[in-house]
């Protein structure tokens, strides 16, 4: 986004870049924070690189450090897309820009055919800055102030690529086009580069502490081993197995009341009061921060327990912080012995049954009594 970085600015990527991986990939490892720490570990060099193509006047080092730094934006939207559970993060097209980049920069250097280059390099990346945007927008609802200083930093770049080629074009139009005129757009750029750095960094660590389920709490991964362990039930004539749905009460609410940060806190100890009372061989999936389903191989006195105890667990004030309303969790409970072991069917008498736990006012739990869910049970 720039070419010519002041000390200031080598700080900021430098401090950026340790911050990432220091309080962000090691301490929760995984393909988001991964990518991050890859693209915040970019930025530093290309300051680095650019700071030295200033002192040594090499137009070849100027063209790697903005061919390096460019990408970087691509690698934060693809952990985006790995941090919202995306299978496909289209990381091949990160990987193809951050060969292309460099070398397209590389290869223009000195020539006239630099400056048309960096400007089409600009507006790739600002292309990603607006799918970044766009992945934002959608976390809106979970995240809210959590993404808004990324969404603020990742608006910049469209509207940087704007001016970057409409100043061209003047150029073009009034024959001042030069090996290297871009005295202009790094001036611009040179505002918003330090408060996009920040701004990115501040999001991306908040939202690596909510990173996306560990595969073998994905949905995907679910499916098919419930699927798989019901098969076996039914072939056993085993009816000691249930779908359970355990849901956050409200979360809406108090999303509202208590903010972005506080909520996702709250989710988090929801999260982890669920986790603490299932059975070692039960299996379950996330569907989002405030929902699990949960396939439990015990008999219905045993599940009975165990919906009774993730009640009284999540209900529990928190003693590190206390808040000003009380968080609770609706149940919705599918045997297979009413309901049958096609994991469809359960999963939907289980959420049917959860919902109607939610409308008669949450913190309980209600189980399905007949196939059609005629006539739920009652806590």
């Amino acid at each position: 986004m720039i070419q010519t970085p002041d000390v200031p600015f080598i700080a900021i990527t430098t401090l950026a870049c340790v911050l990432m991986i220091g309080l962000g990939f090691l301490p929760r490892p995984s393909v988001a924070t991964a990518m991050w720490s890859f693209a915040f570990a970019l930025g530093m060099l290309a300051s680095y690189a650019l700071l030295a193509a200033g002192l040594a006047d090499s137009a070849l080092l100027r063209g790697l450090g903005s061919g390096i730094f460019l990408p970087a934006n691509a690698l934060i939207w693809v952990g985006l897309r790995a941090a919202a559970g995306r299978r496909h993060t289209m990381w091949q097209v990160a990987v193809a820009y951050l060969i292309a980049s460099p070398v397209a920069l590389i290869a223009t250097a000195g020539t006239n055919a630099y400056s048309v280059t960096f400007r089409a390099d600009f507006a790739v990346a600002a292309i990603f800055g607006a799918l970044i945007v766009a992945e934002l927008v959608r976390m809106y609802p979970t995240y809210r102030d959590v993404v808004l200083p990324m969404m603020l930093g990742g608006a910049l770049f469209p509207v940087f690529a704007v001016y970057g080629i409409l100043e061209g074009v003047m150029r073009a139009l009034e024959g001042t086009t030069a090996a290297d005129d871009l005295a202009g757009v790094r001036s611009v750029n040179s505002v918003g580069t330090g408060v996009y750095v920040v701004c990115a960094v501040v999001s991306l660590l908040l939202l690596a502490r909510h990173d996306a389920p560990a595969a073998s709490g994905s949905a995907g991964g679910f499916d098919e081993i419930a699927r798989a362990r019901l098969v076996r039930a039914r072939a056993a004539a085993d009816e000691w197995w249930s779908v359970v749905e355990v849901r956050l009460d409200d979360p809406a609410d108090i999303r509202t009341a208590l903010g972005g940060s506080t909520f996702a806190r709250v989710a988090g100890r929801f999260r982890a009061d669920v986790l603490a009372e299932l059975p070692a061989d039960a299996d379950y999936a996330e569907v989002d921060e405030t929902t699990f389903v949960i396939l439990v191989p015990r008999s219905q006195e045993a599940v009975r327990r165990l919906v009774i105890a993730i009640l009284d667990r999540v209900s529990r004030p928190d003693p590190e912080r206390r808040l000003p309303l009380r968080v609770s969790a609706s149940i919705g409970w599918a045997p297979a012995q009413i309901i049958g072991y096609e994991l469809d069917a359960l999963r939907a008498a289980a959420t049917d049954a959860a919902s109607i736990a939610r409308a008669k006012g949450g913190d309980r739990w209600e189980r399905t009594t007949a196939p059609c869910d005629a006539a739920p049970g009652v806590r």
